[in-house]
């Protein structure tokens, strides 16, 4: 019996949703080795049968596991996505490097494969707790690694998120980075993920840097409570284009600046990033035409929905455009589908109002301050920086990174410690993949 109640005991651990004497059938084979028993104790058999059950129940009764997260202030929960061996990561590099040479680059840095988790964690939203959600990448060998933290671009689909879709190329070469000796980490964003029942607060400088920098500090307890054969040291490497280079110049700042003791940054790598909005919105109101109308309707679409612009969006858009904003960032629309739902046209899309007074009329000045309060100041760095933008870039134009490389000059960061790089003849989409493998290449100066 002992052996029985012991064989349907680990049965029952591989088989929870049936009844637990269905669940095996081991307990009539054992009595029918001996056929003299099964004659002689018919009754003691199906005695044995009803009660099994119970027996069962009492002895495998145990405590509630215990919460291995219960204790920590931001890592909730991780759950591992992908496992990837060192040959497995090389043999992606080795194909990827057919179309992108520049992959080949990171092929001798090698040194492990890749476990790839998805988090969540805690944060803050306008005074509200909010759990948010990212990928953790992190080396299979034992040692001690920095964090290299990706900020990715532009994306208004939920299913396009680097949890939802840890598999898509962009988010697989950053994950391997990781084999080269890094832990990286790539938040979702606030409207994505864990978070996607919420708008996404696009271009929301506070509330981006937060999202960042507690995920950041999520790291600390993830070594301790599941990648326990590696340590993660308080040295970072940051990294974005498009948003995410706008998100990555406010998050150095605000870890030189605002946190200077939880992180050092080593260097960071922006590209092409709308740094500073008010400059940007001028630019786009000068042009007849504006291709990607999707980045103008995410804009307000944010603000107004957080009452960052206290005008209605039809101070702003003309109709039909100002009544279809609200519906097309709701994570199951994507760019071509947004654009295809406003226009090229500046004059079809904004208001004569708004276009003749954006930039005098006190009727406007709220949004002038909102898009002020949520641009990047030049600042004194110590913090070797690698700015980067394709010349032939009409989304955000390369004024945009050219004013950014002026303003931290001018404000006394060293131009040995900061860089300018035109890419050129490249455009917004084209420099994406080319200013991550330059990244890469710049933090490899400073390790």
């Amino acid at each position: 019996l002992h052996m029985t109640l012991e064989s349907v005991r680990n049965c029952n651990a591989t088989c929870p949703s049936l009844p637990l004497y269905t669940q095996c059938d081991i307990f009539p084979l054992i009595l029918q080795r001996n056929p003299k028993v099964m004659k002689s104790n018919v009754k003691i058999h199906k005695l044995m049968i009803l009660l099994l059950p119970l027996l069962i129940m009492q002895s495998c009764r145990k405590d509630p596991p215990e919460d291995p997260f219960a204790d920590n202030m931001y890592l909730v929960s991780s759950e591992v996505e992908l496992m990837r061996t060192k040959e497995n990561v090389l043999s992606v590099l080795n194909l990827v490097a057919t179309q992108y040479p520049d992959a080949a680059d990171i092929i001798p840095d090698v040194v492990s494969g890749v476990n790839v988790y998805s988090v969540t964690y805690n944060t803050e939203f306008q005074g509200e707790d909010v759990i948010a959600s990212g990928l953790i990448c992190a080396p299979t060998a034992p040692g001690s690694y920095p964090i290299l933290s990706f900020q990715n671009g532009t994306n208004t689909l939920h299913s396009a998120a680097p949890t939802a879709d840890p598999q898509s190329l962009l988010f697989t070469m950053i994950e391997y980075i990781a084999s080269s000796g890094y832990v990286v980490i790539i938040p979702d964003y606030l409207g994505f993920g864990a978070s996607k029942n919420m708008a996404h607060p696009y271009l929301h400088k506070e509330s981006t840097v937060r999202t960042v920098m507690d995920m950041l500090r999520s790291v600390a307890e993830f070594d301790e409570d599941v990648a326990k054969d590696i340590t993660i040291t308080t040295d970072c490497y940051i990294m974005g284009y498009s948003q995410g280079g706008w998100a990555t110049m406010a998050l150095l700042y605000a870890l030189e600046n605002d946190y200077p003791s939880e992180f050092t940054v080593k260097a960071a790598s922006c590209g092409a990033g709308p740094y500073d909005l008010a400059h940007f919105n001028v630019n786009v109101l000068d042009l007849t035409e504006y291709s990607n109308p999707v980045f103008l309707g995410y804009i307000a679409n944010a603000y107004s929905t957080y009452d960052i612009y206290p005008n209605p969006l039809t101070d702003l858009f003309n109709e039909p455009y100002a009544g279809r904003i609200p519906g097309l960032y709701d994570g199951l629309h994507n760019s071509e589908e947004i654009n295809g739902q406003l226009t090229t046209s500046i004059a079809g899309l904004f208001t004569a109002e708004y276009l003749s007074g954006a930039d005098t009329d006190q009727k406007y000045a709220g949004v002038r301050s909102a898009l002020w309060d949520n641009s990047i100041t030049g600042w004194d760095s110590e913090v070797p920086i690698l700015l980067l933008h394709g010349t032939a870039d009409t989304d955000v134009m390369p004024v945009l990174s050219e004013s950014m490389y002026n303003r931290m000059i001018g404000s006394g960061t060293s131009a040995l410690n900061c860089f300018y790089v035109p890419m050129e003849g490249l455009d917004h989409s084209q420099a994406a993949v080319p200013a991550g493998f330059a990244g890469y290449q710049f933090f490899k100066t400073y390790r």
